[in-house]
């Protein structure tokens, strides 16, 4: 009776284990997951792309980015969006170097860069669930991308 006790006692805890096991690993990927949602690197590169493209011809912005190089400053922020979603990618700018380019833009700046984020976004997704998460994981840094291009 023992024996039988200890073996069920064993396998429900190896049971436990294994499940929790299961559900940690859904946990680490879900930010891995929301970036090969949205596309892998193209949709991400055409995501950086469209919206700098955007927010360079935006009046708003013509300040901010006039003299910005799209070529080179598009694989930045391919790389800032990639490594927020979880793409594995090295971000070029640390959080206290966007937070400080943010606090420099003016709440119309901030204003147009959500704007176009928005519009760029939906370009690439028309997914609305997918559009809501990537919005609340990169929308709010955004401005600050842009500010640190500068």
């Amino acid at each position: 009776m023992n024996r039988r006790t200890f073996t069920s006692l064993a396998s429900f805890a190896v049971l436990a284990i294994g499940l929790n096991g299961c559900s940690g690993m859904g946990s680490m990927g879900s930010a891995a997951s929301l970036y090969q949602q949205i596309g892998g690197t193209d949709a991400v590169s055409k995501l950086a792309g469209n919206m700098l493209t955007s927010s360079m011809k935006d009046p708003r912005l013509a300040g901010l980015l006039g003299k910005v190089n799209p070529s080179a400053a598009t694989p930045k922020v391919a790389d800032q969006m990639c490594a927020a979603l979880g793409g594995g990618c090295k971000a070029p700018f640390t959080d206290q170097q966007v937070a400080a380019a943010a606090d420099r833009l003016t709440p119309e700046q901030k204003t147009a860069v959500s704007e176009n984020f928005g519009s760029s976004l939906n370009s690439v997704t028309s997914n609305p669930a997918l559009r809501d998460a990537v919005t609340k994981s990169l929308g709010s840094k955004m401005g600050g991308v842009l500010g640190a291009l500068i």
